[in-house]
């Protein structure tokens, strides 16, 4: 840990994700939210209700790029994937299936994250501002990066802004 920036090993885990075509990133984080929130309340293949566990990540996405190859642009072609994780009881087996075609559920690797942390709303400006700060602490630190930036929020909505912790991170070697 340094400052606002650390480095994290995260055990594997499966990820509940949607992706929203949408240039805004509000619209679509909203959006995408909601049909994860139907998801987790019941709209499954066995009526289950799961926990809420938090991040919500994010990652924006071009859609002429592979969902594994996320960049960050600005533009009106853009889509954002919004992903809860789902509770460590749950395998990619025993998870219960999705009614809605558009959520998958995906089996993550552990992985070693570098993060940095921010307060405040999470918003495009924001995640752009720490993803450009981060990527500069990482080379800095002779890290290399093996995937793209994700954003990451950790508070309901009527939380004070100064007391919401965000993050943006990316996996590194």
């Amino acid at each position: 840990k340094q400052d606002d920036y650390s480095i994290r090993i995260y055990k594997p885990l499966i990820e509940a994700q949607i992706t929203v075509a949408d240039s805004d990133y509000k619209t679509a984080v909203n959006k995408g939210f909601m049909l994860l929130f139907k998801y987790i309340t019941g709209a499954n293949t066995v009526n289950e209700k799961i926990s809420m566990t938090a991040p919500v990540l994010t990652e924006q996405k071009s859609q002429n790029i592979e969902m594994t190859a996320p960049v960050l642009i600005n533009g009106d072609n853009n889509s954002w994937t919004i992903a809860f994780v789902l509770p460590d009881n749950y395998t990619i087996e025993s998870a219960p299936k999705p009614t809605n075609k558009d959520i998958k559920l995906i089996e993550k690797p552990q992985t070693k994250m570098a993060i940095i942390k921010f307060s405040g709303f999470m918003n495009k400006s924001k995640i752009d501002e720490n993803t450009t700060e981060l990527i500069k602490w990482v080379k800095d630190n002779n890290l290399e990066m093996v995937g793209e930036p994700m954003a990451a929020g950790y508070n309901p909505p009527w939380t004070i802004p100064f007391l919401r912790t965000n993050e943006v991170m990316v996996a590194v070697k």
